[in-house]
């Protein structure tokens, strides 16, 4: 085993820093962590977790009995909270509270929130006190896409620390994915993981074919291929996100950034797309994202495709 900071890609800068506060004694108490899902963040606090608890070393020995039980999520001293359902519920809290409560352990212990945007509102009103003035020795790491959805109390106690997404590279030393997967990741390793899915690459190749259909076809409305596709508005909104990102491509090769494009592995369907005028394409962008929308809020497709139609005729 090893330390669970030395598998994560991407993050060393704030690692580092992180590590620093540590080794000279000034940690904070309460983090927040915000970024994408899927590139690292609750790993992180799991390495500084070790970190943490570690009897060897300020930075985690990876080796110690301490090291394995925080990486196998076990360690006494440590704390794992998750949504029940749809919500981080009072329940949870209560939990956290008693945990703190027990005078049985010793040493430092970590409570880490994940998706800590769904703490319900008692359920964050019960923990703002804590999370204020946590008791010595006691770490909190919150984990959200964003500060978005929590409660500015919540934000004010914490150290915001913000993740960037993965750079392609980076998810390729992991994944023997396809070129065009790890670009459309967006630098998340579970994007990563959905799109590489059965279902997912299927959706992916409807979309392909329709489009190729909506660019050639006079007769495209009549079709019963994109009709019987789009009766799932939701896999409908994820074929027109497809569309969306083939034409964001034909305008990065129209500009001549090449290192941009995403769907590498459709040259042709990209290169057609380029034939149309730059402004052209950036408005089909626009109304295709309109679409998405409308059939995300369950929008007759039928009403909807037919008014896309009509005022996206390729050029």
């Amino acid at each position: 085993m090893a330390r669970l900071l030395d598998f994560i890609l991407g993050h060393q800068e704030i690692i580092t820093k992180l590590v620093s506060s540590f080794e000279q004694g000034k940690p904070g108490q309460t983090y927040l962590f915000v970024g994408p899902s899927g590139i690292g963040k609750k790993m992180t606090a799991m390495g500084l977790a070790q970190a943490l608890m570690c009897p060897q070393s300020r930075r985690g020995c990876g080796k110690c009995p301490s090291c394995f039980r925080v990486a196998q999520g076990t360690h006494e001293g440590l704390k794992i909270v998750s949504p029940s359902g749809t919500n981080i519920k009072m329940e949870q809290a209560k939990e956290v509270l008693d945990f703190l409560s027990l005078r049985s352990l010793s040493g430092n212990r970590v409570i880490i929130i994940d998706q800590a945007q769904s703490l319900n509102p008692q359920a964050a009103n019960a923990l703002l006190k804590t999370l204020e003035e946590p008791p010595e020795g006691t770490f909190f790491f919150l984990i959200s896409p964003s500060v978005a959805g929590l409660l500015p109390t919540i934000r004010s106690r914490s150290r915001v620390v913000q993740f960037k997404p993965l750079k392609a590279e980076d998810l390729s030393k992991k994944s023997k994915a396809p070129a065009w997967a790890l670009n459309a990741a967006g630098g998340s390793f579970e994007k990563l993981a959905q799109l590489q899915e059965g279902p997912e690459q299927e959706v992916r190749q409807k979309a392909i074919e329709l489009l190729t259909v909506f660019l050639n076809d006079q007769d495209f409305l009549l079709s019963e291929l994109w009709r019987s596709e789009f009766k799932d508005r939701a896999q409908g909104a994820r074929i027109v996100s497809y569309w969306a990102g083939f034409m964001k491509d034909a305008v990065y090769l129209q500009e001549g950034q090449k290192t941009q494009i995403v769907n590498l592995d459709q040259p042709s369907l990209i290169k057609t797309l380029a034939e149309n005028s730059r402004e052209f394409l950036l408005n089909l962008i626009q109304k295709t994202l309109q679409v998405e929308q409308s059939l995300l809020a369950h929008r007759d497709a039928q009403l909807v495709m037919e008014e896309f139609y009509i005022t996206s005729r390729p050029q």
